[in-house]
């Protein structure tokens, strides 16, 4: 007596199309976390981070290779001055410039896309460049900069102006800003220029750029921190920071580099971007204009001198939404296609035993008693497996 194959007449189980479904929305969620993010940068739980009141100055030298750090403004026994919060440790602890080397070594080595987006570091296509990321990697120093020391938040009115006086190294630096919602890059500072670069930083911030050595050597970079405090004076400090870049640049040639010549003075930021006006920065408002110039006590909105706001230029969050619902809608249809041809392979397969001629189908699944001899030999009905054959994703 002949059987009627399951697995002849079994519509596909819709666990495989559903599985077809899934794959389709993860795809579609890998596409969209890819737009939205776009380049490399540091997530919200790796800037989250809070600045203890009793975090110690430490006065060691430190050559630091790895792990976490910021530049930030101080008030240290009533001085206002730059410090580096050394987080590369269990325990965050503050260091005066002077006795901190930052060393980017090899590690750090990348080779500038062909593409030309990066001409601006300096850098050329297809070379090597040193460079500090903005997103943390092992094996190199992972530097922003912050606002968060209690003491500047509780004296200092709404922020800083953290202003690049320049670099002397054997090579440019580059540091910049990727949003990543597909916008250009925002320059920050870049060596090759003269004059004074300030940005503008709120207090509450911690941030994290891109810095771009495009030569091994030893460099030395000049920054101003600048605030207005809540008393209506003006605050300015300027410190010269280290960098060893590269496997061999000597750390001890490093914390004997001097900047040479005169340190570039942060007060030709009002000169130069205030119309030549010589006078003192004024007190900062209750709201952020998109008419002061930079490197006064204003903060200044536009994309270049912004070091906390994201770039403009990407994708509209209107034009996001209508994405992402065009690709719910496909979903749901391939959903719904699923369902339906599987609803119409069962209806077949039940019209299909429907119209088996009477006993042409086996009824009984029991197998033969063994005392049968006639049975005895004969191969046992086939059992339905649980998953089909093929069928697997």
């Amino acid at each position: 007596m002949k059987q009627l194959s399951t697995t002849q007449t079994n519509p596909r189980p819709a666990s495989r199309w559903l599985k077809i479904a899934a794959a389709t929305a993860a795809a579609f969620s890998f596409f969209t976390a890819g737009l939205l993010t776009g380049a490399p940068s540091a997530s919200a739980d790796e800037l989250d981070q809070v600045v203890g009141e009793n975090e110690t100055l430490s006065h060691d030298r430190a050559e630091i290779r790895e792990g976490h750090m910021d530049i930030g403004p101080r008030i240290i026994d009533g001085q206002w001055m730059l410090a580096v919060r050394d987080d590369s440790k269990d325990t965050p602890a503050w260091r005066l410039p002077k006795d901190v080397i930052f060393r980017v070594g090899d590690q750090s080595i990348l080779q500038v896309p062909d593409s030309g987006a990066y001409d601006f570091t300096g850098a050329k296509a297809g070379e090597n460049a040193y460079v500090i990321p903005q997103s943390q990697l092992p094996g190199v120093p992972w530097l922003g900069w912050n606002t968060q020391a209690p003491e500047v938040t509780k004296q200092i009115a709404r922020g800083i102006n953290l202003t690049f006086l320049g670099a002397q190294g054997p090579g440019n630096l580059n540091v910049f800003l990727e949003s990543g919602n597909f916008s250009e890059p925002t320059q920050l500072w870049d060596a090759r220029k003269s004059e004074p670069q300030p940005i503008w930083v709120d207090l509450h911030t911690h941030t994290h750029a891109t810095w771009v050595f495009t030569k091994p050597g030893i460099y030395a970079v000049a920054l101003n921190v600048s605030a207005t405090g809540n008393d209506g004076k003006n605050h300015s400090s300027t410190s010269v920071f280290r960098f060893a870049v590269g496997d061999q640049a000597s750390a001890e040639e490093a914390f004997n580099t001097q900047w040479q010549g005169e340190i570039p003075s942060a007060e030709g930021v009002k000169s130069a971007l205030a119309g030549g006006s010589d006078a003192a920065a004024p007190v900062a408002t209750a709201e952020p204009t998109a008419t002061t110039p930079a490197g006064t006590m204003e903060p200044v909105t536009t994309p270049e001198v912004v070091a906390n706001q994201p770039a403009s230029g990407g994708l509209s969050m209107g034009a996001l939404i209508a994405i992402i619902g065009g690709a719910l809608v496909l979903i749901g249809g391939v959903v719904f296609f699923v369902m339906r041809r599987n609803q119409a392979a069962k209806r077949a397969a039940e019209a299909a035993v429907s119209a088996t001629p009477a006993g042409s189908v086996e009824t009984s699944s029991a197998p033969s008693s063994p005392a049968s001899p006639s049975n005895h030999n004969a191969p046992s009905a086939p059992k339905r497996s649980q998953q089909n054959d093929g069928d697997s994703l």
